[in-house]
């Protein structure tokens, strides 16, 4: 027979639980995940490919089709079908099974957490402006793959089956599919007897500490962990410490107790301190030498953004050092997505056998009904379009806290975060603060930190693009009215306001710096013909035009695109070199330093 062209086949089971075209769709999403199909591939033709398989031209069309629809494959006039180029082919596993490490020390003191963590109240949808990260609006559910999946798992044929099997393990084709698509984009290359699912990440956790944790052992834990997770080693008798570092090092500031227990990473996506790959060798190391356990919690993060790294500890050594827990991505499920636990064969079998005690297992029905979601294409196609949808609205919180917030606040993201963190002041109370904000229906998380300035955390997992300025408007009109927070008025100024020509003289030809509340450097050019040129950012990568004028008291801008391309006018302070603005209702919100030119008269 034979060789066919392309190099690519499909075989079909016609007596299988699968349509022949969906079989063919999870033919070639598996070729794509494994890397059989590579960027800019080009496949088969329906004819030839229908040839082949032994199937009808039409089922392949289909299914090429559908696949098309969802982004796997694109169409080139008169060329054919490929596979994208910018493909994301997540599989980012670092080293090669069986690989070990291990070696040098350390440790430290902290109190525990007492206080109530912050709760999403159940009607959060009802809010006009929820800004809570991780909850999932509507808009990004992929409902119509769910409703595939779910009509294929729960057939007559797979509920026969269920309803008289017996026996704890998880359904292969599930734990397959985890292997071999999700794992992988955590860095993780597992085998089907190290993975365990649970109903979800906090349930997968739950089940880990209550397999390693004993009254009396220590928990060193991360800064990113969670008040929750300490809560729950807490109650279970263990004694809490915080992980410490030597300044900016990859030492321990103090040696691992014998046989503890290290809480490391975050199950959103929060940064720990274990950030490199140095600290990783060194926690690594410090663990081997006491005998500790190390617990990694793995954010399944919803954003892919380029160049995420995926150093994951797990990934380091494989051995039964490490155990990693996580959950598959928010936006793919309908309710809370399943969790993960991967570890060495011998602790999952235990973590198992705690699971089958303690009642909590996974309905096979539901793992099934996830295989198919994962394996049609569904997972990696609601990831992609969640993420162009994210990606929008972070740029849109960011613009809108940097517009008007931008004197109060510092902001920042980390990758693959649907968030941003915001810090303010000293003063500022973050819970009290969340609070006011509730009461004019916008929903923030306060983020309390010991030692530190309280942060507050937003999200865009939960609230459309087209509501994200309007929310930040009201919140920025609590933090402005609060003198409590660090707002001040005009009445607070001991320099009178200019107006009219002088305000003209005073700005006309000058430069203006500022920092955005992203952290990020900004100049502004106020020409002398009433023109307005600015540049962002560390190498000047955002640039903007426009036009300024004075009218009466107020100063007035306006932007091609910054700022909305809204005009602005201000009331404007000058005190040496530095303009201070306030608004209408004569609050603060503004400021910038005037860049002298040497000689230039003050």
């Amino acid at each position: 027979m034979k060789a066919p062209r392309y190099g690519f086949t499909i075989a079909v089971d016609r007596h299988g639980p699968l349509s022949l075209q969906q079989q063919v769709r999870q033919r070639i999403i598996d070729a794509l995940s494994h890397g059989t199909l590579r960027p800019g591939r080009r496949l088969p033709s329906s004819r030839l490919l229908a040839r082949q398989t032994g199937v009808s031209r039409n089922t392949i069309t289909l299914a090429y089709d559908a696949l098309l629809a969802e982004g796997h494959l694109e169409s080139r006039a008169r060329s054919g079908i490929y596979v994208p180029a910018n493909l994301q082919v997540e599989r980012v596993t670092t080293g090669r099974r069986g690989l070990r490490h291990a070696s040098a020390p350390s440790e430290r003191s902290v109190t525990a957490v007492d206080e109530p963590g912050f709760r999403v109240p159940p009607d959060w949808l009802q809010y006009p402006y929820p800004f809570i990260d991780g909850c999932i609006e509507p808009e990004l559910l992929p409902i119509e793959g769910w409703r595939e999946a779910l009509r294929l798992a729960f057939s007559r044929q797979h509920l026969l089956r269920w309803g008289t099997s017996g026996g704890d393990s998880d359904d292969a084709r599930f734990v397959d599919e985890l292997c071999t698509k999700v794992l992988p984009s955590w860095g993780l290359d597992a085998g089907p007897d190290e993975v365990l699912a649970a109903v979800s990440g906090q349930q997968a956790l739950h089940l880990v500490m209550g397999t390693l944790l004993e009254r009396g052992t220590a928990v060193i834990f991360d800064t990113g962990i969670d008040a929750e997770v300490q809560r729950q080693a807490l109650a279970r008798g263990a004694t809490l410490t915080a992980l410490r570092w030597e300044g900016n090092d990859a030492r321990l500031a103090a040696t691992l107790p014998r046989g503890a227990v290290v809480l490391v990473g975050s199950r959103r996506a929060t940064p720990g301190t274990v950030g490199t790959r140095e600290r990783a060798a060194a926690l690594l190391h410090a663990a081997a030498e006491s005998q500790a356990r190390i617990i990694e919690c793995v954010n399944g993060a919803d954003l892919l953004e380029a160049g995420r790294d995926a150093l994951t500890l797990r990934s380091q050594v494989r051995s039964d050092l490490v155990v990693a827990v996580g959950s598959l991505g928010a936006v793919t499920a309908l309710g809370t997505a399943p969790g993960v636990v991967h570890a060495d064969a011998r602790l999952i079998a235990r973590i198992r056998e705690l699971r089958r005690h303690s009642g909590a297992e996974f309905p096979a029905g539901m793992q099934r009904a996830w295989a198919y979601f994962i394996g049609l294409g569904h997972y990696a196609g609601a990831l992609a379009r969640a993420n162009v949808r994210l990606l929008e609205r972070r740029t849109a919180l960011r613009d809108a806290l940097n517009h008007y917030l931008h004197r109060f606040v510092h902001i920042e993201t980390h990758p693959a975060a649907s968030a941003y963190w915001i810090t303010g002041g000293p003063q500022w109370n973050a819970t009290h603060l969340a609070r006011a904000a509730a009461n004019v229906g916008v929903l923030i998380e306060p983020v309390p930190a010991a030692g530190e300035t309280a942060q507050l955390c937003m999200g865009v997992t939960s609230i459309r693009a087209e509501r994200i300025r309007a929310g930040v408007q009201e919140l920025a009109r609590i933090v402005r009215a609060d003198p409590q927070l660090g707002s001040r008025t005009l009445r607070d100024e001991t320099v009178a306001p200019l107006a009219g020509a002088a305000l003209q003289r005073a700005l006309a030809g000058a430069t203006l710096l500022y920092n955005t509340a992203y952290g990020e450097p900004c100049t502004i050019h106020l020409g002398r013909d009433g023109t307005l040129s600015g540049r962002a950012g560390y190498s000047n990568e955002d640039r903007d035009s426009g036009r300024w004028w004075v009218e009466g008291e107020r100063w007035y801008r306006q932007w091609q695109h910054w700022a909305y391309g809204e005009s602005l006018g201000l009331i404007t302070v000058i005190d040496g070199d530095q303009v201070r603005w306030f608004n209408a209702d004569r609050l603060f919100i503004d400021s910038a330093v005037i860049v002298r030119r040497r000689g230039a008269r003050r």
